[in-house]
């Protein structure tokens, strides 16, 4: 956790939020900056005084050219215990009645599987729809003894319920370095031994296929590596698409149907959705 200090904190609000959200902090985490908080319009940025520098807010100038607006607001965030801050603001996530998301403050439990991960003023706690939609689709059809390959990882909440599952393999894929960092200690965490992190996106993956396939990523980015999803997926495998509104679904199943892969379920969460394709000859 991140200890008593002063930071920069730089509030964004983005539009569109995706895929907005995604590029900034990976460019941002580039930039020193340790931390981001998830807002409903955009992010919460947060780097220490001492690393802070004016020429950060140049990163936003050529995200106008891309269609990506951002409104930004800078404020001075004085010494705080960031471990209580975190344990007063983090509760943990119940996915049904045998998956419990939590970090290493709370309190034990009973439930079957338990995903213990460090917060540490990031992305990927749970929390999202998206995430819990697929928990609750790999919960109903466990990967058991199959190669799973998780694509847009984070902090690799993911990766470690697929392993948890008796997954035989699971490769985890982000682009970000900060989830890289936090993925790892999380998988140290939860004592898996089963995950591969691979830090850029599909193309890191060689010649290897998949059982099963987790892709919790934006629209956009689905749309444009479907075919290489395709291509990593076994005959018979399952790929989960999730990270994009329901109001999208049409364009996604539209894609994916051109590579005659077979829509098997269809999910929604408020105002998000899972889409869950397979393979056949």
């Amino acid at each position: 956790m991140i200890k008593n200090k002063s930071y920069i904190k730089l509030s964004l609000k983005i539009s569109p939020l995706n895929p907005g959200k995604e590029i900034l902090i990976a460019k941002l985490d580039q930039l020193k900056f340790e931390g981001f908080v998830e807002k409903p319009d955009g992010l919460e940025c947060y780097i220490p005084t001492t690393k802070w520098n004016k020429k950060v807010l140049d990163i936003f100038y050529p995200l106008e050219e891309k269609g990506i607006d951002v409104e930004w607001f800078i404020g001075l965030v004085e010494d705080k215990n960031w471990n209580s801050l975190w344990e007063q603001n983090y509760s943990p996530v119940f996915i049904g009645d045998s998956c419990v998301i939590r970090s290493d403050f709370h309190n034990k439990t009973k439930i079957n599987h338990e995903i213990i991960i460090k917060p540490k003023m990031t992305f990927g706690t749970g929390h999202h729809e998206t995430t819990q939609l697929i928990i609750e689709e790999l919960l109903k059809s466990p990967p058991l003894e199959k190669n799973v390959l998780d694509i847009g990882s984070g902090t690799g909440i993911l990766s470690i319920m697929s392993e948890k599952l008796g997954a035989k393999k699971v490769d985890s894929i982000d682009t970000c370095e900060l989830s890289m960092r936090s993925a790892k200690e999380n998988f140290k965490i939860n004592k898996c031994n089963k995950i591969n992190f691979h830090l850029g996106t599909i193309d890191v993956i060689n010649s290897k296929t998949y059982n099963t396939i987790l892709v919790n990523i934006e629209k956009n980015v689905i749309i444009k590596e479907a075919k290489y999803y395709f291509n990593k997926l076994d005959l018979y495998g399952s790929i989960y698409l999730s990270g994009f509104y329901s109001s999208d679904e049409e364009i996604v199943i539209k894609k994916i149907q051109t590579l005659n892969l077979k829509l098997k379920e269809k999910k929604r969460k408020n105002k998000w959705s899972l889409l869950i394709f397979e393979k056949h000859e």
